[in-house]
């Protein structure tokens, strides 16, 4: 009979010491499969691509192609222009030697640029030589006078037709 209550207690001590143990491994299992999830989770939100993009990626490369396609004008190059900077003394000494190229968007806008290229120079030979050494010997200025000639030249051709202003050349003797 001894024997047999040494069994009992011998199974008494043992089982209390299953379910500890198997509660031990359910939270685990249950900890690991919430941190996986959360980490899956966040890694599709931070890394991830737009999930409508992943979807259709052959229209995502396509429009890629057609905003470099849009963003790539017609250039029309100019000849050069040489012209007098205004002096306040009054000499005459500086020089300004430039060559632009007009951004456009599309053909019928490059021909409107040909068709009136006597009146575009004229706009910019003015606005050029109305400039001292000082206006344009800064970035500042140089910026300054592109803008003033993409104004000058929009406005003279009626409306936005010209997109962009490139100076190809500027040299100031």
């Amino acid at each position: 009979m001894a024997e047999k209550e040494d069994i009992k207690k011998d199974e008494a001590e043992e089982s209390p010491e299953k379910p500890k143990s198997m509660l031990k491994w359910i939270i685990i299992g249950v900890l690991v499969v919430v941190l996986a999830g959360g980490g899956f989770a966040g890694w599709r939100i931070f890394f991830s691509a737009d999930p409508a993009a992943e979807g259709d990626a052959q229209a995502v490369e396509s429009s890629a192609k057609d905003q470099k396609e849009a963003a790539k004008g017609i250039i029309c190059p100019l000849e050069s222009f040489i012209v007098n900077l205004m002096d306040p003394s009054g000499h005459g000494k500086r020089y300004l030697k430039t060559t632009i190229n007009l951004e456009v968007d599309d053909e019928e806008n490059q021909l409107l640029i040909k068709d009136n290229e006597a009146q575009l120079r004229d706009t910019i030979l003015l606005l050029l030589s109305s400039q001292t050494y000082r206006e344009i010997s800064s970035l500042e200025g140089k910026l300054t006078l592109k803008q003033a000639l993409l104004v000058s030249i929009n406005q003279m051709l009626g409306g936005n037709k010209i997109r962009r202003l490139y100076f190809t050349e500027f040299v100031v003797q």
